[in-house]
This record gives structure tokens, C-alpha cells and sequence, in this order.
């Protein structure tokens, strides 16, 4: 049997092996009745064989007979008597050979008989081959379906799994679409808190430069004003920026901890409120260049998020390269964030 045969080749040989069996059963059939009909003729030759060997002995009593008369010494036979051993020798003979005929015949019928018996052990060894043959398809048949179905499961399963694939890449593709909106507007508020900050300095030093040309004031008046224009100027970033919150519950502590760490370097620019204009302008710029930061540490996150999920689900999670390359072609399009040069103070 080959183990790869197809389903059609199975149930065309399961067909022919029921054409087989109903052929074979007709011909049991018609050789029973054969049987019968030999087990009727010999039982009539037994019979006629019975009658015969009774006809036998009595020809052989009054052949016997017949000879102590020839014997006797004062017998004489008459001319019918001579007649009847004459007919009863013709009848003798007559029935010996009928009886050898019989005997021939009989022979023959025992010989057809043992031939009939011998092709019913081959026709029950090949029917019961047939069977086993039957039987085996059988099983066949029975593990073929079972591992269909199991494949069909397996086929069932992997497109579930491909479908929530699937709609996991599409959630991580709005996400980071959503990503590169917050990032698009993040940099357009960064530059306008710049160009507002540089706006602010310069006209809070000509204010100043105005003042002391016009005015002569105390030392302890001009770092008073230096101090609070220092607070208004380390105020702007901060009235402005509006409150960004993410979809990830786990990342909810992260942002808090990133939070405070601003609101902390805002503190410490505020307290460098006695140096010059450069360095009020420098101490804005770190706080807008640490926003850029926490930014793109969050990029990174989600895509190495994004990343680890779909090495996961495709089994190539330990292919560096893979990794490598794939978080080079995702993250490039952030890395194009950087500054020619400082604004005019």
C-alpha cells in the first residue's frame, strides 16, 4: 500500500474491492449450488453402486449355481436353461461394464469436486486478503480524514493568528502615525516657543537698554528686573504646552517620572535668573532639546514594542540583523530632528 495515495485513488480502489466482493460472493454462491448438485449425484451413485453390488452377488450366486449343476455327473441342462445363463451372462456383462462406467464417472465427479474445493480455499484465502486489504483502506481512510481535519484546524488556527497579525501591525501603524503627527506638532510648538523665546529676550533687552539709557537705576534695581524678566522668559515654554497622554497604561509612571524631571530643569532655570541673556536663552533650549528626547525615547519604545511582538509571532526573534535593520528603517525618519545653528539673541 502506498502511504501517499490520494482519496480519489482510495475510493476507487475501495470500489473495486466491493465489485470484487459481490463477484466473489456470486461465485460462492454458484459453487454451493454446484456442491449440492455433486452431493446429489453421489449420493445416487452410491445408491445405483448399492444395487449394483446386490445384482452382483446374486449373478455371482446363480453363475455358482449354475456351475455345481455342470458339475453333478447325472445333471442334464435343458436348452432353456442354456438360455437363461446365456442372458444372465449378457446381463453380467452388460452390468459390469455399466458398473465400471459408473465407477469412471464417479472418479471424475470425485476428481471436479476436490478441484471445486481447492479454488473455494483459494477464493476464501483471496477473499479474506481482500478483506484485510478492505480493512487496512479502511484505517486508511479513517487516518487520512483525522489528519485533514487536523490540518484544517492547524489552517483555521494560523489564519486567526495571521488576522490578529494583521490588525495588530494595523494598530501599531496608527500608532505610529499618531507618533509622527505628535512629533510633526511637538517640533512646530518647539520652534515657536524658540522664535518666541528669542522674540522675548530681545525685546526685554532693548526694554532694558531702553531703561538705561532714559533712567539711571540702583544695582539692586537692574538685578530685579533682570530676575524678573528671567521669570517671565523661563514661563513661556511652560503657559503653552498642552498635556499629551498616551494610550499605554503600563508607560503612565515613565511619563510621570519624565514630567517631574522637566518641571525640575525648568526650577533650575528659573533659579539662573542672574546670568546674562545667552545663558537664559540656553537654559530654554535644554528644556526644549529634553522634550525632543523623552519624544524620541518614547518612539523608540513603541517600535522595539512593535518589533518584539512581530519577532515573536514570525519565530525570528533571535535575528540581530533583522532587528537591527528593521528598527534602522523605522526610526530614520525621526532622526532628521537637529539644529543648524542658534537664534540671533
Amino acid at each position: 500500500m502506498e502511504e501517499n495515495m490520494s482519496q480519489k485513488e482510495m475510493l476507487e480502489r475501495i470500489a473495486e474491492l466491493d465489485y470484487n466482493k459481490s463477484q466473489l460472493r456470486d461465485l460462492n454462491d454458484e459453487m454451493r449450488q454446484w456442491l449440492e448438485v455433486a452431493d446429489d449425484d453421489m449420493a445416487a451413485l452410491r445408491s445405483e453402486n448399492a444395487t449394483l453390488r446386490k445384482q452382483l452377488k446374486v449373478m455371482e450366486e446363480i453363475i455358482s449355481e449354475a456351475q455345481q449343476v455342470e458339475a453333478e455327473p447325472y445333471g442334464y441342462l435343458m436348452a432353456s436353461d442354456l438360455n437363461e445363463n446365456r442372458s444372465s451372462e449378457k446381463n453380467i456383462q452388460d452390468q459390469e461394464m455399466e458398473s465400471t462406467m459408473l465407477k469412471e464417472e464417479n472418479k471424475k465427479l470425485t476428481t471436479k469436486m476436490k478441484n471445486l474445493e481447492e479454488e473455494i480455499d483459494q477464493e476464501k484465502i483471496t477473499l479474506s486478503k481482500l478483506r484485510a486489504a478492505f480493512q487496512s483502506l479502511e484505517d486508511e481512510m479513517e487516518e487520512a480524514q483525522l489528519e485533514l481535519q487536523h490540518k484544517q484546524e492547524v489552517i483555521h488556527q494560523k489564519n486567526l493568528e495571521v488576522d490578529h497579525l494583521k490588525e495588530t501591525v494595523e494598530e501599531y501603524n496608527n500608532i505610529i502615525k499618531d507618533l509622527r503627527l505628535m512629533k510633526q506638532e511637538l517640533t512646530q510648538q518647539l520652534e515657536d516657543r524658540r522664535d518666541e523665546a528669542s522674540f522675548a529676550v530681545l525685546t526685554e533687552v532693548m526694554r532694558e537698554e531702553e531703561e538705561s539709557v532714559s533712567v539711571h537705576l540702583s544695582l539692586a534695581e537692574e538685578i530685579q528686573m533682570l530676575v524678573s524678566a528671567e521669570m517671565k522668559t523661563s514661563m513661556l515654554p511652560t503657559t503653552h504646552l498642552t498635556p499629551v497622554t498616551t494610550e499605554e497604561e503600563e508607560h503612565e509612571g515613565a511619563d510621570a517620572e519624565e514630567l517631574l524631571e522637566s518641571q525640575s530643569l525648568t526650577e533650575n532655570c528659573k533659579t539662573k535668573s542672574g546670568s546674562l541673556s545667552s545663558s537664559r536663552f540656553a537654559c530654554t533650549l535644554e528644556t526644549a532639546i529634553y522634550g525632543a528626547r523623552l519624544f524620541m525615547q518614547c518612539i523608540f519604545t513603541f517600535s522595539f514594542i512593535v518589533l518584539i511582538v512581530l519577532g515573536c509571532c514570525a519565530g525570528d526573534l533571535l535575528s540581530i540583523s533583522t532587528l537591527r535593520s528593521s528598527a534602522r528603517l523605522m526610526l530614520q525618519p525621526y532622526f532628521s530632528l537637529h539644529y543648524d545653528a542658534l537664534p540671533p539673541i
